[in-house]
């Protein structure tokens, strides 16, 4: 690789760890600590249709509510032409383990290079579940890329 294209790389992976706001070990011990006093989490996070996604989530003693967010993947680079207007097709699904579905959201929205929040399926669980959630997103024609993430509901 050139010097140019290492800088690049370390760049990109400096930026992308920033905009998930932790590493996955600070995230990993954030939620252990942070679901008794309902705060949410974000632990889940990465590229899709050239967008930053990330998948969020609150649990509390008698359930769980995911939250996925669909943003610029960084600023714009000096001289680069006005961001347009995408459409943005999101998927939402949340699961019990097991097979139980909590359901699915599903939308199609305007990106204008403000961050978009999609509200999750979410509810009532029974204490000690595994409750998953997969955030899709698609837009331009490129593939998706989900990301997910699974908490257990506090007792």
């Amino acid at each position: 690789m050139t010097r140019k294209m290492l800088t690049t790389a370390a760049a990109t992976g400096a930026l992308a760890l920033a905009l998930a706001g932790a590493t996955p070990a600070v995230a990993a011990g954030t939620a252990a600590t942070t679901t008794e006093t309902a705060t949410e989490v974000c632990d889940a996070s990465g590229l899709q249709s050239g967008l930053w996604t990330k998948l969020c989530y609150t649990a509390t003693e008698d359930g769980v509510q995911f939250t996925g967010r669909i943003g610029l993947a960084g600023p714009p680079s000096p001289g680069s032409p006005p961001l347009r207007t995408k459409l943005v097709d999101a998927a939402l699904t949340t699961a019990i383990e097991g097979g139980e579905s909590l359901g699915t959201v599903q939308q199609s929205l305007l990106f204008r290079a403000t961050t978009l929040e999609i509200a999750g399926y979410g509810g009532t669980v029974p204490c000690g579940s595994t409750v998953t959630a997969t955030l899709s997103v698609s837009a331009d024609g490129w593939y998706t890329h989900p990301i997910s993430t699974s908490v257990v509901v506090p007792c």
